[in-house]
């Protein structure tokens, strides 16, 4: 990102990007969120007024539309607006037919998981490559972080 050296800007953005967020509550993924918006208030050189002013127009983090969407559920307080809708842009949620946000608790929305077939597409990806097969740890690792599995 190119901030070797920017860590006190760092560290004032994070408090701007937690007002912009909302006050949101930290814990781990939400922790993430607020340090990637405040890394990009800075490699952007922005302030928060400028963001909620140029939104629209700015490409932000995938963690922070993420955020915005609700696939961490909604913060107590609600998202703040108008900068959520600014951020969201209209964006649909893939795979959700036309929502561009998550009302309530996101687990919610979910489809049904089909676990013997996700179990066939790994033990076709990875095959024999493991001495215990495919088990049902693997198929709730590979669905609740398919990139990292993967």
């Amino acid at each position: 990102l190119g901030l070797t050296g920017q860590w006190s800007k760092v560290k004032k953005a994070y408090a701007a990007a937690n007002r912009l967020l909302g006050d949101i509550i930290k814990v781990t993924p939400s922790s993430k969120v607020t340090g990637d918006l405040a890394q990009f208030l800075v490699a952007n050189d922005l302030t928060e007024k400028e963001v909620i002013e140029k939104a629209e127009t700015l490409s932000f983090p995938k963690s922070v539309v993420e955020y915005f969407q609700g696939y961490l559920g909604i913060p107590p307080f609600g998202f703040p607006e108008p900068l959520r809708t600014k951020v969201l842009k209209g964006q649909t949620i893939e795979g959700y037919e036309g929502l561009t946000c998550f009302e309530g608790r996101p687990g919610a929305d979910l489809k049904p998981m089909d676990m013997e077939a996700v179990r066939s597409k790994l033990e076709e990806k990875w095959g024999g490559q493991a001495d215990h097969g495919v088990r049902n740890v693997d198929i709730l690792s590979h669905a609740m972080y398919p990139a990292e599995f993967d």
